[in-house]
């Protein structure tokens, strides 16, 4: 993060005011730049520049990303999803997540013994959803999303109202945190520099129309009795007592809508009644899937 900052400062610094380029054929001057801020969240836009050549003024909305940068979006809640994809957002999580439903009936979701990166203990209460350029993991696959829907989630045209009006050097412009240039160079020495690097948006999107998401597990950690926080989950894992066993069913068509701490109390509701407390507690007589390992 610290890099990042610190790249995106170079960046405000090369486009000053008064700072001139060429662009399209035109010279220009900048008149205003600085960064989009919002009370809470951050627009899409990361350096804003007002630039002039004669009567002409133009907006130049620049997007930074690092070259190594894989996340597009994380931690991403039920209202940043409806942001991001629109009215439709439920839709199109649930499609994604079901496209790939054959790999999430394969996860183990108790192990009783250390495997891979899940530690002895872990108990999977769901899946949490992030955005990325390029696939992450084996719970991940390509958004099923239109060029116009992939502009919109790198562009921010979905933002709330005060992330696409931001405020930029202490005013608020309209528009100002939907950004329409993607810069993906941190190699730069001036301000014709970073023109020269920037690409539109439209034109990244139609060289790079494919968005991945990945799932990433959210796991009681039935020794040390927490999880990781209250997450919003993509796909939920049920847990149910039926006939005095823990079973549990996978939840596809409510993403995001149910939180960490609903399923985990829920689990541990169950867990208590069955007179289990950890991983060690649990066998066939009271375990209702062979999901285990």
């Amino acid at each position: 993060m610290k890099d990042f900052k610190d790249a995106e400062r170079k960046i405000l610094s090369l486009m000053a005011v008064g700072s001139e380029f060429n662009f399209k054929k035109k010279h220009y001057k900048i008149l205003l730049s600085g960064k989009p801020i919002c009370k809470k969240g951050e627009p899409k836009t990361d350096i804003y520049i007002l630039a002039q050549c004669g009567e002409e003024q133009i907006e130049i909305k620049i997007s930074y990303k690092k070259e190594n940068a894989d996340f597009l979006e994380n931690k991403i809640s039920a209202e940043r999803a409806e942001q991001l994809f629109g009215t439709d957002w439920k839709r199109v999580i649930e499609n994604s997540t079901i496209a790939i439903s054959d790999r999430f009936t394969e996860r183990m979701l108790i192990y009783k013994n250390k495997f891979k990166r899940t530690e002895k203990g872990a108990i999977t209460l769901g899946w949490k959803f992030e955005l990325l350029n390029k696939k992450g993991g084996e719970l991940s696959g390509k958004m099923l999303l239109t060029e116009a829907q992939v502009i919109d989630v790198y562009a921010g045209s979905n933002l709330s109202e005060d992330k696409r009006n931001a405020s930029v050097c202490g005013e608020i412009i309209k528009n100002s945190g939907i950004s329409n240039y993607i810069l993906i160079d941190e190699n730069v020495s001036s301000a014709q520099d970073v023109i020269d690097k920037m690409v539109s948006i439209k034109d990244y999107v139609h060289r790079h129309p494919e968005i991945y998401f990945a799932c990433k597990a959210l796991n009681y950690r039935s020794f040390e009795e927490k999880w990781d926080g209250n997450r919003p989950l993509a796909v939920q894992v049920d847990w149910k007592e039926i006939n005095g066993k823990l079973v549990p069913r996978l939840i596809y068509d409510k993403p995001l809508l149910v939180n960490g701490n609903e399923i985990a109390g829920r689990l541990l509701a169950y867990m208590k009644e069955l007179h289990i407390k950890t991983t060690n507690d649990m066998n066939e007589d009271n375990i209702g899937t062979d999901r285990i390992i």
